[in-house]
Formats: structure tokens, sequence, C-alpha cells
């Protein structure tokens, strides 16, 4: 039986991880010590939100798809309050939010093809 949540995170993570790791680099190197804190914290929300996801969908891959839905609403809507909360924390601190976003959001794409890609190799096979 073939582990999708595994494939999806191996397809997903290192093109995530380059584009993350590059554009931490390239704020620290624009900003500062300002950019490399928003990258850094960029990069981690956005893995650990994707990451939650998948673990979630390891977990209840053979439940009833009712019960599979509650599971990831409530996820999602946990990840939502944890989210407001790191970014109330971060609006306190002084990092760069035009990088931290901009780092945010190339990560998070970068996460999205690289699932994509996974699944078009999922589909050859």
């Amino acid at each position: 039986m073939i582990n999708y949540p595994a494939l999806f995170l191996k397809g997903a993570m290192t093109p995530a991880l380059v584009i993350g790791i590059s554009g931490t680099a390239l704020a620290a190197f624009a900003a500062g010590i300002k950019g490399l804190y928003a990258g850094l914290a960029a990069l981690v929300v956005v893995l650990l939100f994707f990451i939650i996801h998948l673990i979630i969908a390891a977990t209840t891959r053979t439940l009833d798809p009712r019960l599979t839905f509650a599971f990831v609403a409530l996820s999602f809507l946990t990840k939502l309050i944890g989210m407001a909360g790191f970014m109330i924390a971060l609006s306190r601190t002084s990092i760069d939010r035009l990088w931290f976003a901009g780092v945010a959001f190339a990560t998070a794409a970068g996460w999205l093809v690289g699932e994509m890609l996974a699944y078009r190799r999922l589909l050859r096979q």
C-alpha cells in the first residue's frame, strides 16, 4: 500500500526547503539580521502548517470520510488560531515584515508545486 502522505512530504519538502532557505539567505543579505529572522520565521510557519496537515492525513486515512473531514476541519481551525497567535507574537518583534511575507509566500508556493509534481509522478506509476 502506498503511503501517500510520505510521498507528498518527500515531494514537497525539497522545493520548499530550497526556496525557503534561499529566500532566507536573500532576506539576510538584503535586510540584515531582521531579514534573517523574518526568513527563518516564515520558513518555520509554512513548514509547520503543511506538515501538520500531512500528519492529520496520515493518521486519519483509514477512518470514515466524515470523521476525516471533522479532523481536517478541526486541524484547520487549530492552525488558524495558532497562526493568529504566532502573528501577534511576531508583530511585537522587529523582524522585516515584507521579507517575512515574501519568504512565506515563496516557500508555500514551492511546497504546493512540489506536492503537485509528486502527484503527477504518482499518476505515471
